[in-house]
């Protein structure tokens, strides 16, 4: 089972949880893996689970992938907690993604303490912002703390913003160099600009 459950990072006998990724695009897997995955999951595999709900939402089965999630997270997945989070948020309940990456945030994946962010930038809850952010820089896993620049940038904090892409630099993130290559354009330094393009040219892109 397995070449579409792994990130590239893990070891080829490791099994992990698939992250819902912004655009829900997912490479879907051959047919005889998902008899295999859907068998593990009716066996109560938290992973395989998660996964057959990724696999689930791809194929517009909402039902279905929202059990499967649920499921695995009463069991403890907090992938699955993340990607139901999620799910809500982007169908307009804001309190239950919130409640949700709550405990995801408390068990300490980034992802969710970034959905909890961005939902404190929307409704200008500073302390909210103040709860997370400070947790998701002093991690090492580089794009989240990538995207919390983002946000930050989005909302005009461009010093907030680069100082999350410095910390995402330190982690070789190559989309951290390109996002304050254009802040410092945008400030007329096109000497350094171009300096930090040509690093991101050859920076790995940390997904």
């Amino acid at each position: 089972m397995a070449w579409w459950f792994r990130r590239r990072s893990e070891p080829a006998e490791e099994l992990v949880s698939v992250r819902l990724p912004a655009d829900h695009r997912v490479e879907m897997p051959p047919d005889a893996e998902l008899i295999e995955l859907t068998a593990a999951a009716e066996q109560a595999d938290d992973v395989a689970m998660g996964n057959l709900a990724t696999i689930l939402y791809q194929k517009s089965d909402r039902a279905g992938a929202l059990y499967w999630w649920s499921t695995s997270w009463a069991a403890g997945n907090v992938v699955s907690g993340y990607n139901l989070g999620m799910v809500h948020a982007e169908a307009g309940d804001a309190n239950r993604a919130q409640v949700i990456w709550e405990k995801c945030a408390a068990l300490g994946d980034p992802d969710a303490m970034l959905g909890l962010v961005r939902q404190a930038l929307e409704r200008g809850d500073a302390v909210g912002v103040e709860r997370w952010a400070p947790v998701i820089l002093a991690q090492d896993e580089a794009f989240p703390i990538t995207a919390l620049g983002v946000a930050f940038r989005d909302r005009g904090d461009l010093r907030r913003a680069v100082q999350a892409f410095l910390r995402a630099e330190e982690l070789g993130d190559g989309y951290a160099m390109e996002y304050r290559a254009q802040v410092l354009a945008a400030r007329g330094r096109h000497e350094e600009a171009a300096a930090l393009r040509a690093r991101a040219a050859t920076a790995e892109r940390m997904l």
